[in-house]
């Protein structure tokens, strides 16, 4: 598990990366979200920690920007604001959970845990491979094979956007269902479909603008085509 942590505080930061990574998680720091952005379009984290208190812009509005962009990273705030109206924005945001500092790094270790636990569960897919001609998808291992070599590997909103459209190979899938199956969301006028949509294109295809394997129906949707 693939965890960033952005806090302006650079002690804060490496000490927190330090004892995260002792218990087994891959962490990243970043001390803006300037270059926190950065590192998240060339790789989505499984879990943002992200402070609340940072210059330019704060957290609750970096990760509405992230929100607004497609993003749908679990998140937990980590600030020394500790009133219930922060709490509440923070949680109002989507924040997954909400740790005031100072705290003791035990108690880090498992509130992330026990996130992770909800993600995995949450988010849990089906073991079973599928493949479409050259595409062959490992849902759980959020990975495709491409050709028999190539390895791609996906988040978990990706491989599950992914799955749906694979499990109707040859049929169009509409944008309500890839919705609801995959954000519990019934609002037609997200664009979020079509982000991950393009982001799968960009990793799986050889000219994302002429795609091959995942094309669009305009009005309705998308269809998988294996051949």
């Amino acid at each position: 598990m693939y965890i960033l942590v952005v806090d302006d505080n650079r002690f804060e930061n490496t000490l927190v990366q330090f004892v995260l990574s002792k218990v087994g998680f891959e962490v990243e720091i970043a001390d803006n979200p300037r270059g926190a952005m950065q590192m998240i379009q060339k790789r989505e984290p499984d879990l943002l920690i992200l402070d609340v208190n940072m210059p330019y812009i704060n957290g609750f509005e970096f990760s509405a920007r992230l929100r607004s962009e497609g993003y749908e990273i679990p998140l937990i705030f980590m600030t020394a604001q500790d009133t219930i109206e922060a709490k509440l924005q923070g949680f109002n945001i989507g924040a997954d959970d909400y740790i005031c500092k100072p705290f003791n790094h035990q108690e880090l270790v498992a509130r992330v845990q026990a996130v992770m636990r909800r993600i995995k569960h949450h988010g849990k897919l089906e073991h079973e491979s599928l493949r479409g001609g050259p595409i062959e998808l490992f849902p759980s291992e959020l990975k495709v094979i491409v050709d028999n070599e190539m390895v791609v590997t996906l988040t978990p909103k990706e491989a599950h956007v992914l799955r749906v459209l694979m499990s109707s190979s040859g049929q169009v899938v509409n944008r309500e269902q890839l919705l609801s199956e995959v954000w519990n969301e019934n609002e037609n006028n997200s664009n979020i479909v079509d982000v991950y949509i393009r982001r799968l294109r960009v990793k799986l295809e050889i000219d994302a603008y002429s795609p091959k394997h995942i094309l669009s129906v305009r009005g309705i949707g998308y269809k998988f085509v294996g051949k």
